[in-house]
This record gives structure tokens, C-alpha cells and sequence, in this order.
């Protein structure tokens, strides 16, 4: 008797998976019926458009706040620094190319610390805008800072020293 209840078992084990089976494979042919009465997939359409490295709007498009430097008659503008994880000064800069021609730009930056310990202490670091900006365009970069992360925004003074603009021809 155990054998026929070990036969039993397994008999109604398999007719359960082949029931199943069966039962899957009719509801996938179903599926493939029903896709191809729908018609082919349509399209998906993206509403998000790619980001850009630059645009056409003003400087306070990208909402920095209050400048606290420029040069080279407002085309390079410096904003309030902001600490980072990491202990990482981070200055937000935007370049503005207002001539007729594409050109690229690169800027000499230094920090100074004013007041506290570290009075005196400067560091200097140079941003570009990577590459030709178009006419009529703004850019935004930044400037990183390590060795300042732990001095506070209002004991640092930013000064734009020197911009190289080259343009085409």
C-alpha cells in the first residue's frame, strides 16, 4: 500500500504541472492573439529634452544668488560660496559670452581667507567654459575648493584676477 500511495501522489503531482502548463500556455498564446489584433507597439514619445552646457538665458537663471565678483565687463560673475560634504567650498561661477562670435573663455580665480587663523591664506584655481561658447549664451561652472572647506563663506574673498577670451575669426 505505501507504493500506491507514492504512485498516487506523484500521478497527482504531474497531472497538477501538466494542468498548469497547459493552462499557461494557452493564456500565453491568448496574450500573442491579443498583441497582434492591437497592432504594432507605438512609439514612446520623451518629453524631456537633453540638458545643455549652456542657454540663452540671463546669469540669474541659474538662481545663485547675489554676485560677489565679475570681470572682464560682467561676462565672468562669481557667487556666494557654498560648503559641501566633505568639507568641499564650493563657487559658483557663470560666463557670459556677450560678443558676436563664439569664443572660449579661462579665468584666473583666487580665494583669500580675510580673518581668523588662517588669515591670509589664498588659493588660486582657473575655470573655462570647456570649449567655444556660442554668442548671446551664459554657462555655468564652478570652482572647487578643499583646503577652504572648513573656513566660513563670510571670511573669504573671491577675486576674479585675469580672463582670456579667444574667439573665432
Amino acid at each position: 500500500m505505501p507504493n500506491l500511495r507514492r504512485i498516487l501522489a506523484v500521478g497527482t503531482l504531474t497531472a497538477a504541472l501538466g494542468g498548469a502548463a497547459v493552462y499557461g500556455g494557452l493564456r500565453y498564446a491568448n496574450s500573442i492573439n491579443n498583441d497582434l489584433a492591437a497592432g504594432p507597439p507605438q512609439p514612446t514619445v520623451t518629453t524631456t529634452a537633453p540638458s545643455a552646457p549652456y542657454g540663452t538665458g540671463d546669469p540669474s537663471h541659474y538662481r545663485y544668488g547675489a554676485p560677489i565678483a565679475r570681470a572682464a565687463g560682467g561676462e565672468v560673475i562669481a557667487y556666494t560660496p557654498r560648503h559641501e560634504a566633505q568639507r568641499m567650498l564650493t563657487i559658483p561661477f557663470t560666463i557670459t559670452n556677450n560678443g558676436g562670435t563664439a569664443a572660449s573663455y579661462q579665468a584666473t580665480v583666487t580665494v583669500t581667507v580675510t580673518t581668523g587663523e588662517h588669515a591670509g591664506h589664498a588659493d588660486t584655481v582657473t575655470i573655462s567654459s570647456e570649449g567655444l561658447l556660442p554668442p548671446k549664451n551664459t554657462m555655468a561652472t564652478q570652482a572647487r575648493f578643499q583646503s577652504l572647506g572648513a573656513i566660513p563663506s563670510r571670511d573669504l574673498e573671491v577675486r576674479i584676477l585675469h580672463v582670456e577670451k579667444k574667439g573665432t575669426a
